[in-house]
């Protein structure tokens, strides 16, 4: 048989073989692909538009206590990015809170709304202010409005274990011998440690609240 006849003996349906190394697309997976790289590519327009859309706002440049009148030099602008939900007050509107109380002692870096402005709030529902006469040496010399403290009450029975409250310290007066430390704490410890005597007690400067 010679060349040209095994070439017409050869049959009409068989198909060349696949070359080795390539592999037929599927066409959704091609779609699948582009609307990845879509998405990829406006999540991350989104994220640096929310890093870029920072502002200047007001907070406080040192602590305050409660009732204290903002003063421009309580002030200081900072950069940040802010949720739309909290109510911040703008550096252009600075002005508008100079000469404006605070209702509560605040730390340094508080970002100042309208919320923390205004009439003192104290005490907070479910809470009540204590006043304690002290001697120097039973509370440390730096104690100040909106130092968190912890109060320990020895105790005046035997056999009695001794009795603490968290608190924080609203006013220190040390305009008489006796100084008075005012603070704020749960109304049911507040009832209990105005019923200590005096002379029980230790104030604990503390971090936290």
């Amino acid at each position: 048989m010679n060349t040209q006849q095994a070439l017409k003996s050869k049959p009409a349906d068989m198909v060349p073989p696949r070359l080795p190394g390539r592999k037929r697309r599927s066409l959704p997976h091609l779609i699948l692909g582009a609307v990845l790289v879509v998405a990829c590519a406006a999540g991350g327009v989104v994220a640096a538009q929310q890093l870029g859309d920072r502002q200047e706002v007001i907070a406080l440049a040192r602590p305050v206590d409660v009732g204290h009148v903002i003063l421009q030099q309580d002030l200081v602008g900072v950069s940040l990015a802010v949720d739309g939900a909290v109510k911040v007050v703008p550096a252009s509107a600075a002005s508008s809170v100079v000469g404006r109380p605070v209702a509560y002692s605040l730390p340094v870096g508080v970002l100042l709304t309208d919320d923390v402005l205004g009439p003192p709030r104290l005490p907070g529902d479910g809470r009540a202010i204590a006043a304690l006469g002290l001697k120097p040496g039973q509370f440390p010399p730096e104690l100040s409005a909106g130092s968190n403290v912890l109060v320990l009450a020895s105790s005046t029975n035997e056999g009695n274990s001794a009795s603490s409250w968290r608190a924080v310290v609203v006013a220190v007066d040390r305009t008489d011998q006796a100084p008075v430390v005012s603070m704020e704490l749960p109304e049911l410890d507040a009832r209990a440690l105005s019923s200590t005597p005096a002379d029980k007690i230790a104030v604990l400067m503390v971090g936290g609240r």
